[in-house]
């Protein structure tokens, strides 16, 4: 079986004040739970605004703030991985930053998998 795409925006994961939105969290995680239960899989996909992500500082904050959204869901076997943020293709250093999103995630989460966006 294949695995649900399961999108997680970064206006969502991410208060204004910068801090993470421990309540959308907890549900995303509930919802992973859920589909944990019914023996389904879920590649979570991180999508951004192109505004939220427009330098090598904000991506770096971006992957950041998904490392913590890991975290936070790290015990629901229904996530195979996660897709490489799509805004990462059209930025300097592209290729590098992709890199860097897998090896901060995959610090924890040794098991995830990793797609390009389609």
């Amino acid at each position: 079986m294949e695995a649900q795409k399961v999108e997680v925006l970064y206006k969502d994961i991410r208060l204004a004040d910068g801090s993470p939105n421990e309540e959308f969290l907890a549900a995303l995680r509930n919802r992973l739970k859920e589909m944990e239960e019914k023996g389904q899989t879920a590649m979570l996909v991180p999508v951004c605004d192109g505004g939220d992500c427009k330098d090598v500082d904000a991506a770096l904050e971006l992957t950041a703030a998904y490392k913590h959204c890991a975290r936070r869901v790290k015990d629901c076997q229904s996530v195979v991985g996660f897709e490489i943020p799509a805004v990462f293709a059209g930025m300097e250093r592209s290729a590098e930053l992709q890199e860097n999103f897998k090896s901060e995630l995959l610090e924890k989460h040794p098991h995830y998998v990793f797609s390009l966006p389609c």
